[in-house]
């Protein structure tokens, strides 16, 4: 306390003496603050790190299913058919065989049922669209553990999941939230 007390006066200080506008140093020292709080808070205990999710056995069943409503992006659900989506939104900005592209949100398949094509996860890369939640790409990490909770999974390359998944495998059915810094830079759902 004694330390943000400082911090903040000092900020408030050299903001006086620099004759800066206000509205701007405001929204300047604000995400100032966040990254000091979220860099504290990364070296606690409490922050989530992959080494606390190790403990698991090689195919031990971890998590449990999210809410239906979670698994959706801009209307559209894991299993719907590339014919509903095109139905739905309407014409992509860009098609493949394994996907169809809406600006920065990919609805894809890892594999082609038949002749038609079922949506088997969902990709944001930027601000086009945002979960169930309202958790966005550039969004803080820390606000995805104000709204999510404690992710079920932390991996190795820092991407938080939350969801149901076998320890050590490929079987995943989620969100994952990739990160650059402090900030989601990519948000996946599988099925």
């Amino acid at each position: 306390m004694k330390r943000k007390c400082m911090i903040t006066g000092l900020v408030i200080g050299l903001q006086l003496v620099s004759g800066y506008s206000y509205v701007t140093d405001a929204s300047w020292l604000s995400k100032t603050w966040d990254r000091l709080e979220t860099n504290a808070a990364k070296q606690s205990y409490d922050w989530p790190k992959a080494e606390q999710y190790t403990h698991y056995a090689g195919g031990q069943l971890v998590g449990a299913n999210l809410p239906d409503e979670d698994m959706m992006v801009l209307g559209v659900s894991l299993g719907n058919t590339f014919d509903s989506v095109r139905a739905s939104l309407g014409q992509p900005t860009k098609e493949t065989s394994r996907g169809l592209t809406y600006g920065g949100v990919t609805f894809g398949s890892f594999k082609m049922d038949g002749v038609e094509s079922v949506v088997t996860y969902m990709m944001i890369e930027n601000r086009d669209a945002t979960t169930h939640r309202g958790i966005a790409v550039g969004d803080s990490m820390r606000k995805v553990l104000n709204v999510y909770g404690r992710p079920d999974l932390v991996d190795s390359n820092n991407r938080w999941f939350y969801g149901k998944y076998r320890y050590r495998t490929d079987m995943m059915h989620g969100i994952q939230f990739e990160q650059k810094g402090d900030k989601v830079s990519k948000i996946m759902i599988y099925k």
